[in-house]
């Protein structure tokens, strides 16, 4: 959480605001409710991406959290300069989680909950906040996990 504030802000107005749910039983029904929204939103879609996304999401076994202990929201204060420094705080929890063996994962499936209004009144998100990041944390079941890898055609070009 210390890694989050202090992340780069636009002339510091530090616009994050976090909700942390380590509550399991809480995590697992805000899962459901995550799935929930995110089917009901691309039910009828023809997107081949999405479709995908709605067949795993279907199945009654899928967790969109994985079964992680920790659940962190990251909102977005009302009338934000930049809803980047919200990212970036969550990036910078991300990069602190790994560097203590801690794993994570910004889960943008859940994103349906930031527009859950009675989900936001039970966490006690004040109105007109923004969800940027849900993100889970917890540590990985498997040891010495390696990043996928990565395209090497990303540099369009080097201008010197």
């Amino acid at each position: 959480m210390r890694a989050g504030t202090y992340a780069p802000t636009a002339v510091n107005k530090q616009p994050w605001r976090f909700v942390v749910i380590k509550n399991k039983q809480l995590v697992e029904e805000y899962d459901d409710r995550a799935k929930k929204a995110f089917l009901a939103a691309y039910k009828d879609t023809e997107i081949p991406e999405m479709v995908r996304f709605v067949q795993f999401l279907s199945k009654p076994a899928t967790r969109i959290f994985y079964g992680a202990p920790v659940l962190i929201l990251v909102f977005a204060s009302p009338n934000v300069i930049n809803e980047h420094d919200c990212a970036l705080a969550a990036e910078n929890m991300m990069l602190a989680a790994q560097s203590l063996g801690i794993g994570s994962c910004w889960i943008g499936l859940a994103d349906g909950l930031g527009y859950d209004m009675e989900f936001l009144k039970e966490v006690g998100v004040p109105e007109g906040h923004k969800l940027i990041a849900p993100l889970i944390f917890g540590y990985p079941s498997k040891q010495n996990l390696k990043a996928s890898v990565r395209n090497a055609d990303v540099i369009l070009k080097w201008i010197n």
